[in-house]
């Protein structure tokens, strides 16, 4: 009995202290390309798994103008940029594939985040670090989590 007693008591704290990690991590700030989205409908707020920020999928692809899909018969989630790629995951694994759109260079690819595709409530959660393969720049500062598009410039240096 004691030793029923004490396995129980370690899986609630075990239990609590996940729940309380959830709760916790529900203060950071989404900015993309300058502009703060509205977290405030998503069951679950950007969160810390591992080392890793977790980021909701389709708020933040559709705030940089991609096209987020999802097949039910397959269970695919896919992120269209609409020019040069699209990404195709599924939830419970970290493995992502790319097609590529372009003639000239081949983008097509397979990566493996950091961390797991998550599902919470219908509401698709992938690393920040995702957003990069899509060739934006991101940053975290304190609880402030920022998305932009890459910008490159081209000089023309005359001697």
């Amino acid at each position: 009995f004691l030793a029923l007693a004490m396995l129980f008591s370690l899986s609630i704290s075990a239990f609590a202290s996940d729940s309380a990690a959830q709760n916790t991590q529900g203060t950071y700030t989404v900015v993309v390309d300058g502009k703060t989205l509205e977290l405030n409908n998503l069951p679950v707020p950007p969160y810390s798994a591992e080392t890793t920020i977790m980021v909701p999928l389709r708020i933040i692809g559709e705030a940089l103008g991609y096209t987020v899909g999802w097949d039910a018969e397959s269970g695919a989630i896919t992120l269209d940029d609409n020019c040069i790629q699209k990404a195709i995951l599924y939830d419970g694994t970290a493995k992502v594939v790319f097609e590529g759109k372009l003639k000239v260079i081949d983008l097509s690819r397979e990566i493996e985040n950091a961390v797991q595709t998550v599902i919470h409530n219908g509401y698709t959660y992938v690393p920040l670090e995702f957003f990069q393969e899509f060739f934006n720049d991101t940053a975290v500062d304190g609880n402030t989590i920022t998305i932009a598009p890459s910008k490159s410039e081209l000089h023309n240096e005359s001697k």
